[in-house]
């Protein structure tokens, strides 16, 4: 955008004048960021939901349009900013047409064949259909998968999807179909993992990978089906120096002293709307557990009737006949959770972590979900990696999901990554996404 914007102005006033129009270089990097910035929240940068030609022109689309909004608002605001709607309009015109078409045609050079590399899975268990998947549904990731190999003939044989050969033909496979990356997602190998067969494919310039670190590379979250405690043990990662914990708490106050001064008019029309729609407190309490265990108790505003868990604590669902009127806008805008701004000050969570859970559901998920009490290493958080990547998990198998990504957070604990996980946090709440 910040070349386009140039070359607008060049094309408006001349090359001379365009090139020197009054801080033109600095105005086109304001531009572009703006536009850039827009593009992300409009989704552009989400590679596997902007194939179609459709889904690239309607994001620029809304992405300019916001752009329009926040930029006229700094010009209106800083009148030195201002850039002339003769080369401002025209750039944006621009702009609309030649990046969808430009991402149009990459899509189509990159997605050929003969730029990508041709990928065997070894293995057909979990993870390996898991990879397979992911392969799959990514075009951009610059692979062609070619097939998985089986054990033996036995597991071969037992209607696997893909699988194209055994271990023992592996060498072959790789020569005859000019393999060129080869991840092992096998997870017992001991005694069957072809050792001398991957070592000679390596040295001919094959890249190998282990499937697990491929998965979590690819996906962001932790493959834990097939996961052993000496994968975590022994792991990079999942290390909390004082530093850092220092620095997140500093960043932790700041922020959350700033929210809470600046949601406060909001906060005030929140409980007033909650006292107006239906009998009981403004404020919903209730225990969950902390760091390492450690209880506390919650704050948020209530989005339920005072009765709904008067047969016992349980999970939220879709269409929650328990939620208020008031509830169920709150609980989709996440006005909900802003007295967890008093909780993060107090010290009892952060502003980024796993979701604070209560103690009964810990208890019952424990023997369900392996290596769920692991989230609890870290505070839990007002948002987190997991409540920004999937919905609301009411059920196991979301729990599971949401697992793999707070551990996928444990292990890549830093400040940096917090704050890509608010930007999201801003991204999934402006477009209501998630929420229950």
């Amino acid at each position: 955008m910040a070349i386009v914007l140039i070359v607008a102005a060049c094309v408006r006033l001349g090359l001379h004048d365009g090139l020197t129009y009054p801080h033109i270089a600095k105005k086109a990097l304001l531009v572009g960021l703006v536009v850039q910035g827009a593009a992300y929240y409009a989704g552009l940068y989400e590679l596997h939901s902007v194939q179609t030609a459709r889904a690239l022109f309607s994001g620029m689309l809304k992405a300019l349009a916001l752009a329009s909004v926040i930029l006229w608002g700094l010009f209106y605001a800083v009148r030195p900013l201002e850039i002339g709607r003769g080369i401002f309009l025209p750039a944006i015109a621009i702009t609309a047409l030649v990046v969808p078409t430009w991402r149009l045609l990459y899509n189509r050079i990159s997605s050929n064949a003969g730029f990508l590399r041709r990928t065997l899975l070894l293995g057909n268990g979990d993870l390996a259909r898991e990879i397979a998947t992911l392969i799959r549904e990514a075009p951009d990731c610059g692979l062609e998968l070619v097939g998985l190999l089986s054990r033996d003939r036995i597991s071969m044989t037992h209607g696997q999807e893909g699988v194209i050969g055994t271990y023992a033909e592996l060498r072959d496979i790789v020569e005859r179909q000019e393999i060129k990356f080869v991840i092992v997602a096998y997870p017992d190998r001991r005694g069957t993992l072809p050792v001398e067969q991957l070592l000679e494919v390596k040295f001919r310039g094959v890249e190998v990978e282990e499937g697990v670190s491929f998965y979590e590379r690819m996906a962001g979250k932790i493959f834990v089906r097939e996961l052993k405690p000496s994968q975590l043990i022994f792991a990079e990662g999942f290390t909390s120096r004082p530093t850092t914990r220092r620095l997140k708490r500093i960043f932790d106050v700041i922020v959350a002293g700033i929210g809470l001064a600046m949601a406060a008019p909001l906060m005030l029309l929140t409980a007033l709307a909650i006292k107006l729609d239906s009998p009981g407190p403004i404020l919903y309490t209730q225990t969950r557990a902390g760091e390492f265990g450690r209880l506390f108790t919650i704050l948020k505003f209530r989005s339920m009737r005072t009765d709904a868990e008067k047969n016992g604590a349980q999970f939220a669902k879709e269409n929650d006949d328990r939620v208020t009127l008031v509830g169920k806008f709150i609980r989709k805008t996440r006005l909900d959770e802003l007295p967890q701004l008093w909780n993060v000050l107090r010290g009892d969570m952060s502003m980024v972590g796993p979701r604070p859970e209560r103690p009964v559901f810990i208890e019952q998920l424990d023997q369900q979900v392996p290596f769920f009490k692991q989230r609890l290493y870290v505070k839990p958080g007002v948002t987190g990696h997991a409540q920004v990547r999937c919905k609301y998990g009411a059920t196991a198998d979301d729990m599971i999901e949401k697992l793999q990504y707070d551990l996928y957070y444990i292990k890549s604990y830093s400040l940096l990554f917090d704050l890509s996980i608010m930007l999201d946090t801003i991204k999934v709440v402006l477009l209501r996404i998630g929420a229950r």
